[in-house]
């Protein structure tokens, strides 16, 4: 059986992938599993004004890319962006007071959730994002996050970062 991130390592050195959340993607299926699977960059502001947008997606019509977004502090920003955390739910329930679009996410049969902060010499860069049917991120799936984490930090450091607010 072939080592998924021994294969992600080898596109991203050969230069097979030309987009490294391509290879990202792939490598979260074949570890965790997602039914969609999303990253975004933050772009966080010290006066409360930040700010996201989502730069790739395996579901560009429900969840195409997008432009900025406001981030609206809540529990979610308090694990992930403050304390730089995974945040899991494993229910609809476990994420409805966080995501403003829960109800449409439960429309598509998506019941759990990861959003791995990804964090690169003390920068909060973004977030890698899994959903799935619920339940299904138990902890037996996530033994490998570690590994994930440091493979999101490559794709990361590899993908183009859109221009900063401030830079428009």
């Amino acid at each position: 059986m072939t080592d998924p991130f021994a294969t992600y390592s080898n596109e991203l050195r050969d230069g097979a992938c030309e987009n490294p959340f391509a290879a990202l993607d792939q490598l979260c299926q074949d570890v965790i599993g997602h039914r969609l699977f999303s990253c975004s960059h933050f772009f966080l502001k010290s006066d409360g004004k930040s700010t996201a947008a989502r730069v790739y997606t395996s579901d560009e019509r429900n969840y195409p890319r997008s432009g900025l977004k406001d981030i609206v502090p809540n529990r979610w920003t308090g694990i992930v962006i403050d304390r730089r955390k995974t945040f899991v739910a494993n229910s609809v329930d476990g994420f409805a007071d966080v995501f403003p679009d829960h109800a449409f996410i439960a429309s598509l049969g998506l019941g759990s959730v990861i959003n791995l902060p990804v964090i690169l010499k003390g920068e909060f860069l973004g977030t890698i994002n899994l959903l799935h049917n619920a339940d299904h991120y138990q902890p037996e799936r996530l033994k490998s996050i570690g590994s994930i984490e440091t493979a999101a930090q490559l794709a990361f450091a590899l993908s183009s970062k859109p221009a900063s607010p401030a830079a428009r």
